[in-house]
């Protein structure tokens, strides 16, 4: 195998790795990387004290 016939192999698997996450990004409602309860605002506050 030559240099050129790996390097073509390793653009070929790059480019499938691209579209794959292309693919799934587009499909994804909220693309964010941080998503749940906790980011969509704050509830109410509780404080614990500490016990021990």
């Amino acid at each position: 195998m030559s240099t050129d016939d790996i390097k073509a192999k390793m653009r070929e698997a790059l480019e499938k790795k691209q579209d794959a996450k292309r693919n799934s990004a587009e499909g994804a409602e909220g693309s964010e990387k941080v998503h749940g309860p906790e980011v969509h605002g704050a509830g109410k506050r509780v404080h614990r004290r500490k016990s021990g």
